[in-house]
Parts: structure tokens; sequence; C-alpha cells
């Protein structure tokens, strides 16, 4: 939350509203029309479960609406996120960037904005592929949890803490993207670091699955996943004078 509350505070210069503005936009869009379809996908699947359960089961409503809710939230913040991301990401991209040369700490050498973009857009595609197909495993594996007694009661908490992680390597990205580092690498580092990678990712996820709140998100926690990198993950040392110290 300490980083997020940062991402916050720079956020409320100047100089930076020009690379918040357009996905703002393209969030509100996205915003009206996804939250439209999985109320409605919600709405149908209570009604289909409900119908499917024989008369004796009737009991579990309660159980199942609040299985399907928790999983609806999860699953609305998280598709919110990365899919606004593929389109935002030239623009994350130089924000972190922009953050990071006013805290006065080097980046590698420039480059165009045609291979800046190129390079955000190819490197979200290489973190979708990973996000769905580990994301399909850890389905399948919530899904047989659900049908064991007592177990499944971890189903929500166990897609909320998939979800943290998915989204703090997501905003991480951005900074270890401009500084050269592999997603390999950074996903590595983040394990180190486990505990403040949850507590960071699962403090968007929960700000994402609020309506409204969820448009102005996204530049946050670009700005705060900044600051953390480069004070939790990378950790640059005196090469920066100390610069970093003073985060």
């Amino acid at each position: 939350m300490h980083h997020l509350l940062q991402g916050l505070k720079v956020l409320s210069n100047q100089g930076y509203r020009r690379f918040i503005f357009i996905p703002l936009l393209a969030n509100l869009v996205f915003f009206i029309l996804l939250t439209t379809f999985m109320f409605g996908v919600f709405s149908d699947s209570v009604l289909w479960v409900t119908d499917w359960l024989p008369s004796w089961m009737n009991f579990m409503g309660w159980f199942i609406w609040f299985i399907l809710g928790s999983v609806f939230f999860i699953v609305y913040g998280f598709s919110f996120s990365i899919i606004t991301n593929i389109f935002a990401a030239p623009f994350n991209g130089m924000l972190a960037e922009k953050i990071q040369r006013d805290m006065g700490v080097d980046l590698p050498e420039g480059e165009s904005l045609g291979s800046l973009i190129t390079r955000t857009l190819v490197r979200e595609l290489s973190k979708l592929m990973y996000f769905i197909w580990y994301g399909i495993w850890v389905t399948l594996g919530l899904v047989v949890l659900a049908w064991i007694p007592l177990l499944n009661l971890l189903v929500p908490v166990l897609a909320f803490a998939w979800g943290a992680w998915c989204l703090a390597i997501q905003y991480l990205d951005y900074a270890a993207d401009n500084n050269q580092q592999s997603f390999i690498d950074l996903r590595k580092d983040t394990k180190k670091s486990m505990f403040n990678t949850l507590t960071f990712g699962g403090c968007i996820a929960f700000l994402m699955m609020i309506p409204v709140v969820n448009i102005f998100v996204m530049p946050v926690a670009v700005a705060g996943a900044t600051y953390m990198w480069l004070a939790d993950i990378h950790r640059v040392q005196e090469s920066n004078n100390g610069r970093l110290s003073k985060l």
C-alpha cells in the first residue's frame, strides 16, 4: 500500500497527465462494456446453477452464490486490468520511464517511439501467454478443489492470490522492461520477496474489483510499481550515488 500511495502522490504532478489521459479514456469505454457483459454473465450463471441443483440441495444455494460471486469479482478485476494494459502498455512504459528519470535514476540508452511501442506490445503478449498458460492450470486445480468439502472454502482465497501475483508482476514489468530485465528474471526476483509482491498485487486487485475506482487504478499502479521495483526488487546500489535510499 505504501508504494501505491507514493504513486498517487507523484501523479499529482501536472507533468504526468499527458501519459494518463488517453489510457483513462480507454478505461472508461472498456469499463462500461465489461461491466455490462460481466454482470449479465454472473446473473445467467447463478440462475443456471440454481436451476441445475436438485431440490434436496437447495440449502447450498447461498454457498454457490458466495463462490460464484467471489470468482466473479476476481475475474472482473483481473480481466479489466489485463485487457486494458494491452492497449495502454506503451503509455505505461513511458510513464514508468519518466518517473524513473525524474527520480534521477539512469536508464539504458533511449529508443525511438516506434521501437518503444513495438517492444512493449511484444512484451505484453508474452505476459499474456504466461497468464493464460498458468491460469489454465490454476483454474483446473481450483475446479477440482471446489468439489472437496471444507477445502473448497480456499478457492476464493487462492484465486485472489493468483490474481494478486499476476497483477503485481504485470505492473512491475514496465520498470523491469525499461531497464532491460527479462520477464523470467523479474519473476525470479519477485519470488524472493513474495510477501511484498502479493501485498502490492492484492491492493491493486482489491481496487480493481471496485467499479468506477478501477478506471483510475492503472496509472497509480504503474507509478507505485516503478517505485517498488527500484526500491525493493532491483535495489540499485551505489552506482546511483545512494539516491534510492531516499525512497
